[in-house]
């Protein structure tokens, strides 16, 4: 049983600058994930229309293919980190919230759904950062393609 929100207990004033805190760094952590895949495709792009090219040497298009391989790895473990970073800290706040019968705002997407009396569509339950991280692993499969190419 949870306690009434008369029975929880006050947020002190450490605890709600812990809570900003928190959620500007959350924050920053979401930012910093989605821009970790459009640098990526920018220099994904670059590297793969150098790999091939009509004019670029075996050697060039080899260089190339494989930086485009190693870009999309970097660029897959980054998102993934920010995406850890990004939740944990959700996890945390929320958890503040819950204990104070504050209102919800970083619970889950289909909580907060929920919450506001709606469902989520089909479309919108596909997790975004598991979507970006399969294109960038596409990229990386057609640069590594564009290195074999080259060598082959």
């Amino acid at each position: 049983m949870t306690p009434s929100s008369d029975e929880r207990p006050a947020a002190s004033p450490v605890t709600i600058t812990q809570y900003q805190i928190l959620a500007t760094r959350r924050q920053a952590f979401d930012t910093l994930m989605w821009q970790v895949p459009a640098l990526s495709l920018t220099a994904q792009s670059f590297l793969l229309s150098l790999a091939y090219g009509a004019q670029s040497s075996p050697l060039a298009a080899a260089v190339t293919g494989l930086l485009s391989t190693i870009v999309s790895a970097m660029s897959i473990q980054l998102l993934l980190r920010q995406r850890q970073n990004e939740v944990t800290d959700s996890v945390l706040l929320h958890r503040i919230e819950r204990e104070h019968g504050w209102p919800e705002i970083f619970a889950t997407g289909e909580i907060r759904a929920r919450n506001a009396g709606r469902t989520r569509r089909r479309m919108i339950r596909l997790r975004s950062y598991r979507i970006w991280t399969g294109g960038l692993a596409l990229f990386g499969i057609a640069g590594f393609v564009a290195f074999l190419r080259a060598v082959f």
